[in-house]
C-alpha cells in the first residue's frame, strides 16, 4: 500500500483516512461500540494507519473507542487526527480540551490537530493559532490543521503560524473548493483531507427516491426535495459504471477520490468491519483514464447547477 506525504509536514498517511464521527453514534444514530472496534481493526490489518476524530464526537466517546482499539499497537505506526471545538479556542481550554483527548486516546501526542470551525464571536484567529501553536512548542500535536475555513481563513490563519492542512467538505456532489481552495493548497503545498466523502451515503446506492430521511440528514442541503433527486441521477452514473468495473458506486466514487493527484486522502466512515473490507476494495483497482474524466464531467455538471451553500448540514447560502 502506498503512503502520501501529508503537506510540508514527515508524516505519511494511509491512501484513505477513517473518519469516525460516526463511532461516536449521534449524528449518524446508535452503534454499537465493539462493532466499530473490529472496524478500526480490520482497517488496520489491512494498512489503513490513518484515523480521523474530534472531541465533539459523541462527547469524547469516539475517541475513547478509537483509543480502546488502537491498544497495544505501535504509536508511531499509526496516525490520528482529532479536532477542537470553538468554545475552547482560548490558550488554558485548548490545552485542557487537548489534555482530554489524548487521555481518551491513550496517547501522549496528536499526529494533527484540527481548529474544528473558524472562531466564534469573542475569540480572534490570532487567539486560536498563538493556543495551537503553544501545544506543538510543547510536543502534544505534531501539526496545526484548520477544518471549515474559507480561503481568506486559511490565509489568515497561516499569518500566524504554519498551517499544515486543511479538512473541507469534498465530494462528487460538492466541490466548492475546486475555485479556489484547492488550487492555493497544491501552491502551497498544504494537505487537503476531506470529509463527506460519500455525500452522508447519497454516493453509496442505498437511498432512493421512497427513503424516508431521518436525522441530521434532514436538515443537510443535498437532502432536500429538488435536489436530492438530482443528487440520485449523479449515484445512478456510479452505479451504471460500477458494473464495467464489477464494483459498487461506493468503491467507485472511493477510487476516484484517492486518484485525484490534488487531495492528500479522503476520510471514509465504516460502522463495521464488513463495511471496512467493502470500502478497502476501492483500492484493488484502477479505471480507464475516459471514465476518471467522464465522472468528472457528470459531477461537475451537478455542482455547477448548485447554489453556494456555506455547510453541507444545512441549507444557507452564502451571501444570504
Amino acid at each position: 500500500m502506498e503512503y502520501k506525504k501529508l503537506g510540508n509536514t514527515a508524516i505519511k498517511v494511509s491512501p484513505f483516512v477513517m473518519g469516525c464521527w460516526s463511532v461516536g453514534g449521534d449524528y449518524f444514530g446508535s452503534v454499537e461500540d465493539t462493532n466499530s472496534i473490529r472496524c478500526i481493526k480490520t482497517y488496520l490489518e489491512h494498512g489503513i494507519n490513518t484515523f480521523d476524530t474530534a472531541e465533539v464526537y459523541g462527547m469524547g466517546r469516539a475517541e475513547k473507542v478509537l483509543g480502546e482499539a488502537l491498544k497495544g499497537t505501535d504509536r508511531e505506526s499509526v496516525v490520528v487526527f482529532s479536532k477542537v471545538w470553538p468554545l475552547h479556542y482560548g490558550k488554558k481550554e485548548m490545552e485542557e480540551a487537548c489534555d482530554q483527548s489524548l487521555k481518551r486516546l491513550g496517547m501522549d501526542y496528536l499526529d494533527v490537530y484540527f481548529l474544528h470551525y473558524p472562531p466564534q464571536a469573542g475569540t480572534s484567529m490570532e487567539l486560536a493559532m498563538e493556543s495551537i501553536n503553544e501545544l506543538k512548542r510543547k510536543g502534544k500535536i505534531r501539526s496545526i490543521g484548520v477544518s471549515n475555513f474559507t480561503l481568506d481563513m486559511l490565509k489568515e490563519a497561516s499569518a500566524y503560524g504554519t498551517v499544515d492542512v486543511i479538512q473541507p467538505c469534498y465530494n462528487l456532489l460538492w466541490r466548492y473548493i475546486d475555485k479556489d481552495i484547492l488550487p492555493y493548497c497544491v501552491k502551497e503545498n498544504i494537505g487537503v483531507i476531506p470529509y463527506s466523502t460519500l455525500a452522508q451515503g447519497l454516493l453509496t446506492g442505498r437511498f432512493t427516491k421512497d427513503t424516508q430521511i431521518t436525522g441530521g440528514r434532514a436538515k443537510a442541503a443535498l437532502f432536500q426535495p429538488g435536489v436530492y433527486e438530482e443528487c440520485l441521477e449523479v449515484t445512478d452514473a456510479l452505479i451504471e459504471l460500477g458494473k464495467k468495473y464489477d464494483h459498487s458506486a461506493t468503491q467507485i466514487c472511493i477510487n476516484w477520490l484517492v486518484k485525484n493527484p490534488n487531495l492528500t486522502a479522503p476520510i471514509v466512515g465504516g460502522a463495521n468491519s464488513e463495511h471496512a473490507l467493502d470500502n478497502l476494495k476501492a483500492l484493488d483497482f484502477i479505471m480507464e483514464q475516459e471514465d476518471y474524466k467522464k465522472i468528472d464531467e457528470i459531477s461537475s455538471a451537478f455542482c455547477e447547477k448548485m447554489p453556494e451553500y456555506q455547510l453541507f448540514f444545512d441549507t444557507k447560502v452564502k451571501g444570504e
